[in-house]
Formats: C-alpha cells, sequence, structure tokens
C-alpha cells in the first residue's frame, strides 16, 4: 500500500462523489499508481499548491481517491498524525513524546508518521510507509529523517532534565548562561554537552526540544522560586530573632 492508501483505509474510505469521480484509464498523478477512475486535477491542488517536484506522474490529469481524500482533508495538515490502516490518530505537540517512544502499542501493519509545525503543509502524500515501530522515517514538512527511538528515548530524557535548568534556545544553540551551568553543575553540565553537542543541529535533535513540555516546565520553575522564597523568608526571620536575642542581653 502507497502511503494515502494506508490514511484512506483508516478513515473507512469517505465518500468522494461531490468532488466528480469520472472512470479513467491511467495514472494518479500524485501516487503514480493505475487507476480506472479518479478525480480532474484542477478539482484537488489549489493555486497555492507548489511540491510539484514530488509529484510520481506529472503528465496525469488525475488523481486517485485516496490521494484525493489526503489532499482535500484539513485534519490532515493541521495535525501531525500516526496511521496504519485501521487506525488514525490526529497529535497535538503534547502527544508526540507518548506516540513516537511508544508506536507499538498503537499500530498494527506499516504504517506512517507526519508532524507538522506550520500547520498547513500537506504530509501526507510525502510520508514513507515504515513497518519497523522503533526505528521509523518521519516525514516532517519538507524534510524528513529517520527516528530511532529507543536511542533517542535517553537523550530525550536528558534533555527534559537540562530543560528544567537551561531554556530551549541554549540547548538548540548550545550557548549557556554561565549561572545556569553552576546550578545545574559544572561536571554534569559537561556530561550532558558531551553528548547533546553529537546531536545538536540535526532534525532529531530539534524535534526533541521542540516535544519538551513547557508546561511542565513552568510548573517546576514556579515551584522552585516558591521554595526560594520561602527559604529567604525563613532566613530572614532565624537574623531577625537572633538581633531581638542580642537586644535583651
Amino acid at each position: 500500500m502507497v502511503n494515502t492508501e494506508i490514511i484512506y483505509k483508516a478513515f473507512n474510505k469517505p465518500d468522494l462523489e461531490a468532488l466528480q469521480i469520472v472512470q479513467i484509464e491511467g495514472h494518479c498523478k500524485i501516487c503514480g499508481k493505475k487507476i480506472t477512475e479518479g478525480v480532474k486535477e484542477k478539482n484537488v491542488l489549489s493555486a497555492n499548491f507548489t511540491n510539484w517536484s514530488e509529484l510520481k506522474r506529472i503528465d496525469s490529469n488525475y488523481i486517485c481517491k485516496a490521494c484525493t481524500f489526503c489532499m482535500k482533508n484539513a485534519d490532515l495538515r493541521k495535525n501531525s498524525f500516526v496511521a496504519d490502516s485501521k487506525h488514525l490518530y490526529l497529535l497535538k505537540k503534547n502527544d508526540l513524546e507518548e506516540y513516537l517512544f511508544n508506536l507499538e502499542k498503537y499500530i498494527e501493519a506499516e504504517f506512517v508518521v507526519g508532524i507538522t509545525r506550520s500547520f498547513k503543509k500537506h504530509n501526507s502524500f510525502r510520508c514513507i510507509v515504515n513497518s519497523n515501530p522503533k526505528r521509523f522515517y518521519i516525514r516532517e514538512e519538507d524534510r524528513e529523517y529517520l527516528f530511532d527511538a529507543e536511542k533517542l528515548k535517553t537523550i530525550y530524557e536528558m534533555l527534559n532534565e537540562a530543560y528544567l535548568q537551561f531554556s530551549k534556545e541554549e540547548l538548540l544553540s548550545g550557548q549557556y548562561k554561565m549561572i545556569s551551568i553552576e546550578q545545574f553543575g559544572l561536571e554534569k553540565f559537561q556530561q550532558y554537552e558531551e553528548v547533546f553537542k553529537q546531536y545538536r543541529g540535526s532534525a532529531q535533535f530539534e524535534l526533541l526540544v521542540y516535544m519538551m513540555n513547557s508546561e511542565k516546565r513552568n510548573e517546576y520553575i514556579q515551584a522552585k522560586i516558591k521554595t526560594e522564597k520561602e527559604i529567604k523568608k525563613k532566613k530572614k526571620g532565624e537574623k531577625s530573632n537572633v538581633k531581638n536575642h542580642k537586644r535583651k542581653y
């Protein structure tokens, strides 16, 4: 099965009669497979479409039902997704961690993974079809890369720990504030940074940083600030008590 067929089946092959399906002997302009029916190109591709070089049969004027559905479905542009022929999961940013590291829980056969950050570009017809839930290709808009879930899970856990002290910008650039390094611990920082710099600049590293949950970090920071204030207040109170004690004597 090609990528769009997997997604179309996951949606239970919805009806496309409104798009004027015609009988035609030829090939799908998008996926290139041989077809006996399809939809005219002008009814599927808008004037804003720019990925002409990625179409399999540029000489054809018709598009198969599976590709038509994927191109017309707004949810596939506005969400990241994981799909096999029986399941389709539309994902928000905070869902990515669970699905990418535990795909075997959600898919049963060949599958595709598409990730969006712009929420407007087509991923579906450009996804590579995968079979290994531990090592698979991700289509992220105009780039594609291999995701080794077991290897990257370790990096992700280290990043999440570092994220409690450093900002995403620091982790992505490798330019850290000295005070943050001191608070994290110099020896530990050097150990983590030795790993991070091997991946920094890669699509995989950027995705891991993107996936990290800012809400959790903010909760941690607020709790940390509250604790520091309480400690400061307590010390101030102790100093005041000492002064009052001295005055009595």
